[in-house]
């Protein structure tokens, strides 16, 4: 039986390879992360994290204590 997850998404300055390899080794540290993407090409870097546990304040945090800016985007 497969978990249900729900997915965040975040405004960020993840704008480079560099900057995703750098917060994937972050984020793929986090167990509960299911997966992750970041959308460099759009305007925002739009960071989607799907997740079984985490919410939104969790990961604004653990990106921040990255280096990067993290605001949650709403529908």
């Amino acid at each position: 039986m497969e978990i249900p997850f729900e997915i965040l998404i975040f405004k960020t300055d993840i704008k480079t390879e560099a900057h995703k390899h750098s917060i994937g080794l972050v984020l793929d540290a986090v167990a509960d992360i299911r997966r992750w993407t970041v959308d460099c090409e759009d305007c925002d870097c739009v960071l989607r994290i799907e997740t079984t546990q985490l919410i939104s304040t969790q990961i604004q945090e653990l990106v921040s204590n990255a280096g990067f800016i993290c605001e949650e985007l709403t529908h």
